[in-house]
Formats: structure tokens, sequence, C-alpha cells
């Protein structure tokens, strides 16, 4: 088994390659935390809501989203410790751009969390003000700041995608 250094930087591992987890800034902690209120308010009688919960996806992937939220039902499947770290990906996992994203190692995120039980993965970017939504076997989905959110793959979540950005364009005026 591979070892993942785990004192900072953070590290992820992706089919065997390291990977540093990008230091995050402001605006990528105002959207994280804007997106992890939303999922806790949507979802928080179905599972449970976390910023940085690594998962394990196998000997060689282990990744940090920068929000997960895992179903209690899958949750408690789980003994304490794995619970802690859990042997899967998310049901729905959040990865937050930074200006430093490689746009290649975010896709592969995007498909190991897919294919390893995420039923939706949001990429958000902070630049753009856009929401990708990532479902198994479907196209990505684009939310702008203008619309509301909603995907057949989690129901509950329904949110205005302006939430998300509402403390950084209030910082502007």
């Amino acid at each position: 088994m591979l070892a993942v250094l785990r004192d900072r930087p953070e590290i992820e591992l992706l089919d065997g390659q390291r990977y540093p987890k990008v230091s995050p800034k402001r605006t990528h902690g105002m959207v994280q935390l804007a997106m992890a209120m939303v999922l806790v308010r949507c979802l928080s009688d179905r599972g449970d809501t976390a910023t940085e919960w690594r998962c394990r996806l196998g000997p060689a992937t282990e990744l940090v989203p920068d929000v997960a939220f895992v179903s209690f039902e899958r949750l408690r499947l789980l003994s304490a410790p794995e619970r802690e770290e859990p042997p899967f990906a998310p049901d729905v996992a959040v990865e937050i751009r930074s200006p430093s994203c490689i746009a290649e190692y975010g896709a592969k995120k995007t498909a190991a969390y897919l294919a390893h039980g995420s039923l939706l993965v949001l990429d958000i970017d902070p630049k753009t003000r856009i929401a990708y939504a990532h479902a198994r076997g479907a196209a990505p989905r684009v939310f702008h700041e203008t619309q509301t959110f909603e995907d057949e793959n989690m129901p509950s979540l329904r949110f205005e995608v302006a939430e998300l950005f509402a403390r950084i364009r209030a910082q502007e005026r």
C-alpha cells in the first residue's frame, strides 16, 4: 500500500500519482463555506456534510474533496474509523477551482469520483461564477450564477447558484 503524506502540504493520490492540494485562498474558502452551508441546509436530514473529507478509492487513489456529502445509509455500513475516511467516493463531491487549477487533473478527479460511487460531482468556478454538474452516464450540465441548481440524482439539492458567490459579490461593491 502506498503511504500518503498527511501533513502540510496536503497530498492527494490519483492512480498512484501524488498531487499537492492547492492552498486555498479567501475566495476559495468563501465559496467552499457557502457550498457546505447549502448542502447542510438541503441534505442534513439524509447524511453528513464536511469540508476536506478524505476518501479512499482504492490503494492508489485518495482524494480530498473541498466539500463532501455522504448519506446516512452508506455511513451506517462503515466502522467508526471508516466513517472518518470512507472507502468510497462521497454521494456528492464538490471541487472548487483555484486560479492555478489544472483542467486535466480536475477531469481525472471527476471521473474517479463518479467511477467510485459519487452520484453527483460539482465543479465550481469562482472566476466565471459557474457550477458544472457531472453525473454518471450524462453530459456535464452548466449552471450560471443567475440560475437555480436542480439535479435528478439529488432531488433535495436545490439552490440558487448566486448563493455560492454572494459574499464575493458583496465584497466587490
